[in-house]
């Protein structure tokens, strides 16, 4: 079968077409694979980065974001049927630790990421435990359904705090970042206020909010992330108070401390993004004299997010079609890579076998 393998120490990808198609194991299905996202992380994974390096071996397929139709379910497999279109957890869990037995499966000691640890979605087919097999909404296209994954994420973050009747700040607009905002929207809040340095994104940010605002979302504003007076005006949109919650999306040091400076006393501050790097924090100042709330977000809870990412998206309270911005073969995945890597693109999907995806219209 095709598929997309990390060589070890190398930067790139290599598309081979002598792929082992993957057994079923008596609790698994059997996916194959329609349409694949490529995700920030893979972009990592795809430029050699270290923090990836050794956890990935020589040769492994690679990809978490997908949605597929079940061609095969194991014996034992009684909650996904052939014939289920489906998106994936990507965290597979061991069901047994102290914290998937309290609730916490997010965040299981004894995880493995599909793509990371084991082989991914970037392939014809994968084999996954049912269990992480979340059926594609109805109503939702099979590329939404490819980045049902990663608005998991953005979702988690978001819903982490009341946001009726908020105002909110975004730092970033990367692909999350503008889930975050469509959530933030959906959820009530007063007035979203977006930061980010990309022309593109801001774009994007701003069409985001168009589509998820009511009642015209003239409070809410997409400022450039480089902008010096950025803390002042955004002091001067919230009445000189500050925002009552941060959605950290970006993992930017400077983002981050625009962001501490302007939450008010006694909000919210939500972090999702990952920097590169150990930065200062200002502790007394941004936290414990403000009366702030820290929160930390590591992937989406399971399975509580899943089941309001499918509400969310079938009632089109929240609509992701416009972050898909490319469409492209398998066979051309650099291409999709660079555009990335330009900022040129949002979500772009990746098919194994276009034809047979175009059967799914």
């Amino acid at each position: 079968m095709k598929a997309l393998v990390k060589p070890y120490g190398k930067a790139g990808l290599t598309l081979v077409d002598d792929a082992q198609r993957p057994e079923t194991g008596p609790q698994d299905v059997l996916v194959r694979v329609l349409a694949a996202s490529i995700c920030g992380s893979d972009i990592h994974i795809y430029d050699n980065d270290p923090v990836f390096r050794d956890r990935i071996r020589d040769g492994q397929i690679v990809g978490h974001e997908f949605c597929g139709v079940i061609e095969e379910v194991g014996d034992q497999v009684t909650t996904a049927a052939v014939g289920d279109v489906v998106a994936a957890e990507s965290h597979i869990v061991c069901g047994t630790c102290y914290y998937c037995l309290n609730g916490l499966k997010h965040i299981c000691q004894e995880m493995s990421g599909i793509g990371f640890d084991r082989s991914g979605g970037f392939a014809e087919y994968i084999a996954v435990p049912a269990e992480n097999a979340i059926v594609k909404p109805s109503g939702v296209s099979i590329e939404v359904g490819a980045i049902l994954e990663p608005f998991g994420n953005a979702l988690d973050t978001a819903r982490r705090v009341d946001l009726v009747a908020k105002s909110v700040l975004v730092t970033g607009c990367g692909p999350q970042g503008l889930m975050a905002i469509a959530v933030a929207k959906a959820a009530g809040a007063r007035k979203v206020i977006a930061t980010e340095p990309s022309d593109y994104r801001r774009e994007m940010a701003s069409r985001v909010i168009e589509i998820h605002s009511r009642n015209g979302g003239s409070e809410d504003s997409v400022l450039d992330a480089r902008r010096p007076d950025l803390v002042e005006h955004i002091f001067q949109a919230t009445d000189g108070l500050g925002v009552d919650v941060v959605l950290e999306m970006s993992g930017h040091p400077a983002a981050i401390a625009d962001a501490c400076a302007v939450l008010r006393n006694g909000g919210s501050f939500v972090a999702l993004g990952l920097p590169s790097q150990s930065i200062e924090f200002d502790w007394a100042n941004h936290l414990v004299l403000k009366g702030a709330s820290f929160y930390g977000v590591y992937g989406r809870r399971i399975y509580q997010t899943w089941f309001e990412a499918r509400e969310l998206l079938a009632s089109r309270a929240v609509q992701l079609d416009a972050l898909i911005t490319h469409r492209l073969p398998l066979e051309r995945f650099a291409e999709g890579f660079e555009l990335l890597k330009r900022g040129s693109a949002a979500k772009v999907i990746l098919y194994p076998d276009l034809e047979y995806r175009s059967l799914f219209d």
